[in-house]
């Protein structure tokens, strides 16, 4: 336990997750992968390899234009020129490949829904909880939702990478001076979330999301090792915070 700048008894860090943890985020992914499958049927594709391609491409540009709206309405497009082109070279009209972009749009604008209990757990944590975010994808996107969500003064620093990895966790402990045994990543993803975590050395509390991204989707290594919680409002209880 440490007293902080602002005079709290501090007895524990949580670096806690962004999307579909404090926000819901993959639900309007899916919607636009529906809007998508839809489309590419009206030009006769079929839906399921519609869906199967635009998942191979969006894994694809990742590595050059990282996680965010611009590299799916990216995704879109060439997923539509594939399925279109059907490995023929054929020729695709512009405009249909812009149709196929355009449904992106959603992503780029999505609402802002902060997921129930998130906020009052939140400020009840701060009370004794260092909390710090950690998120990756785009910079200015991450940033822009979590001012749109109201939740950034809960948090005492904010971390926008491109990978979640074992060395970043270890670099943020390092950065923020944070114990290993008093530090807990809490998120929705066992890829990003909770195996790198238990790799760092740090706790790692799992709460899960009905939809979680698939590419998250991971066998946790060390279950014995990783809490599951229910609800992030239940993180609460665990720590013993009213």
């Amino acid at each position: 336990m440490r007293p902080d700048a602002d005079g709290r008894r501090v007895e524990r860090a949580l670096l806690i997750d962004a999307d579909d943890t404090l926000w819901e985020n993959n639900v309007y992914y899916l919607r636009c992968q529906a809007r998508f499958q839809e489309y590419m049927a009206s030009l006769g594709c079929d839906r399921e390899a519609a869906a199967a391609m635009l998942d191979r491409v969006e894994r694809e540009t990742i590595p050059t234009m990282g996680y965010g709206p611009d590299g799916y309405i990216a995704a879109l497009g060439v997923a539509c020129e594939r399925l279109l082109s059907d490995g023929h070279g054929t020729s695709v009209p512009p405009e249909v490949i812009e149709g196929a972009r355009v449904l992106g749009e959603l992503v780029r604008n999505m609402p802002m829904v902060v997921i129930p209990d998130v906020e009052a757990t939140l400020a009840a944590l701060r009370q004794s909880s260092e909390l710090v975010l950690v998120t990756k994808g785009d910079s200015v996107v991450q940033r822009a939702k979590l001012d749109r969500s109201g939740l950034a003064r809960y948090f005492d620093a904010v971390y926008v990478v491109a990978e979640k990895d074992a060395a970043v966790y270890r670099r943020i402990a390092a950065e923020r001076g944070l114990h290993p045994r008093h530090t807990w990543m809490v998120g929705n993803s066992p890829k990003s979330d909770i195996n790198p975590a238990i790799e760092a050395g740090l706790g790692a509390i799992l709460v899960p999301h009905d939809h979680t991204w698939t590419a998250e989707v991971q066998e946790i290594e060390r279950p014995d090792l990783v809490l599951t919680l229910e609800r992030f409002a239940d993180l609460l209880p665990f720590f013993g915070v009213e």
